[in-house]
């Protein structure tokens, strides 16, 4: 098991009382809650620290070339700007940020659904509900995720 493993039963096992522990619809739907938390993390800080980092070094460039930096540095730095550009067109940090918000903010609202219910209530229909619902939604977003890499790649396929 991995330390990110171990975090994320700690952080689901935190979220949990006892009574829903042995709930097991109820862990696999906090499972996959806390995988697209976790992704949804992840994907912006990449995205946030490209685009600053591009931006901060596209003005680091003009304002060396003006200062008339040693061209070795000036180029050094565009060079990585023109690298972050290109790494944009590669990965999409933004878009994969965005899915993971909505599939996040989906597996909360089908738990929270079915925490409202009686412990009466949650019976092995409604957890086969739940489970069926965030299966779903992890099949749902797994082709999203499918249809936008190949739509990157024949958008820049030539011809």
């Amino acid at each position: 098991m991995t330390h990110a493993q171990r975090q994320q039963l700690i952080e689901i096992d935190r979220r949990l009382s006892e009574e829903e522990l042995g709930d097991r619809a109820l862990v696999h739907a906090m499972v996959q809650l806390e995988w697209y938390r976790t992704q949804m993390r992840k994907t912006r800080t990449k995205y946030v620290l490209s685009e600053a980092g591009a931006l901060f070094l596209a003005g680091a460039a003009t304002v060396l070339a003006a200062l008339s930096a040693p061209a070795l540095i000036t180029a050094t730095v565009a060079g990585v700007v023109t690298f972050l550009a290109g790494l944009r067109r590669i990965v999409s940090w933004h878009e994969d940020w965005v899915a993971a918000s909505e599939a996040r903010a989906k597996a909360e609202a089908e738990i929270s659904q079915y925490r409202l219910l009686a412990a009466d209530e949650r019976t092995p229909a409604r957890q086969r509900e739940l489970v069926g619902a965030i299966d779903a939604l992890v099949l749902d977003e797994t082709r999203s995720w499918g249809r936008r890499r190949r739509d990157k790649v024949q958008a820049e396929t030539p011809g």
